[in-house]
Parts: structure tokens; sequence; C-alpha cells
């Protein structure tokens, strides 16, 4: 929980502080120090391609798996396909699964998807997470996540939440994580970078 809600965190900053697009957020992309502290890394590095390149990019988060679906008509990363993205790593958090093991087209917000609707919504979650969710309140942390997680995978762009409702939830959901995950001492920018990093990367 405490790296689903550092990535958020970071996200939420580089839309609402930087006003910035990830445009290729990846589980690849998110780092952990010690402490378990998460950065975003990579974040400036779409504003700087031309067309042709950030296309690249775009074809390779696909084949990763974390590509929202109207990209493939879109062609433009926006504040809704980073949701898309973030959701997809929640996911994969929740699952222990890869995005890149799609099997027989179905991805993994597909897979997951399915299972829930089949009410198996158990056999969705990691192995190790079970083990580790002792007690009612982690079993709905968990099943809270995955709704979460789901909504941010929405197929409807308009549908899926912004990064600042998705951070709420997550707190609401943990918060004792959400207290961690702000005592941390770069938290106050979210991200690997410093601000001015930031800038200069979208200069």
């Amino acid at each position: 929980m405490k790296i689903a809600m550092g990535v958020t965190r970071g996200l939420h900053h580089l839309h609402v502080d930087l006003k910035m697009i990830h445009g290729n957020l990846t589980s690849s992309n998110v780092l952990l120090d010690d402490d378990m502290n998460t950065r975003i890394s990579d974040f400036g590095v779409f504003r700087l391609m031309s067309g042709a390149a950030s296309s690249n990019v775009i074809a390779t988060a696909s084949a990763l798996g974390y590509r929202a679906p109207e990209l493939s008509k879109l062609k433009k990363a926006n504040a809704k396909t980073d949701i898309y993205s973030l959701g997809v790593i929640v996911l994969e958090l929740l699952t222990g699964k890869s995005p890149a093991d799609a099997t027989d087209g179905v991805d993994l917000p597909q897979w997951v998807a399915s299972i829930v609707k089949e009410e198996w919504t158990n056999e969705v979650f990691d192995l190790e997470l079970m083990k580790d969710a002792t007690g009612t309140a982690s079993g709905d942390e968990l099943l809270n996540t995955l709704k979460l997680a789901l909504h941010c995978v929405d197929p409807s762009p308009a549908a899926r939440p912004e990064a600042h409702q998705v951070l709420q939830q997550l707190e609401q959901i943990k918060p004792e994580a959400a207290d961690a995950v702000a005592s941390s001492k770069d938290e106050a920018l979210g991200t690997a970078a410093t601000e001015e990093q930031a800038k200069a990367a979208a200069d």
C-alpha cells in the first residue's frame, strides 16, 4: 500500500504542481529506496520527445501492458492515460502478475475484471499478500484497493478519477500508510528528482 500511495502522490505532484504528464508510467519507472519510499523516474523525458519518438514510447508501454486503450487512436498521453497506467501498476502490486504476460489477448485489467465478475475475487490476489492479510481490516483494504485500481483502468477516460481523488481514497483505505509516505523527507516533491530538475527537463 505504501508503494501505491507513493506513486500516486508523485503523479499528483506532476499533474497538479508541475503541470506535467508522465506519459510512460510503468513499474520499471518506479524506484524504491532502502526504506521503501517511492520515486518516479523518466517523467521529464516525454515532453522533450518528437511526435515520432513519443509514439514509440506509447507503443512500448502498450507492449508492456500499461497503455490506456484510447492511446491507439489519440497517440498523445494525458492525465487520464497516466491514471490508467497507475491503475495497472496497483493491479500488478495486488496480483503479483506482470502486465506484459497477457494471455490470449486478455490484458491484466481485463483478467482481473473477469475474475471479480465471477465473484472469485480472492483468486486475484498474490499469495504473499493473502498471507499478510490477517484480519478483516487487511482483507477489506485489499478489496477496496482492488476496486480503486479497477476504477483507474476503466475503459472510459471520463470515468477514471483524478490523481488527487486516487490519493484521497488510498489515504482513507490505509491512513497509517499515508502517514508513513508523508513523513518521508522527499515526499514534499513525491518524485526522485527535485522540482528544479523537473522544471529543467520541461524547459
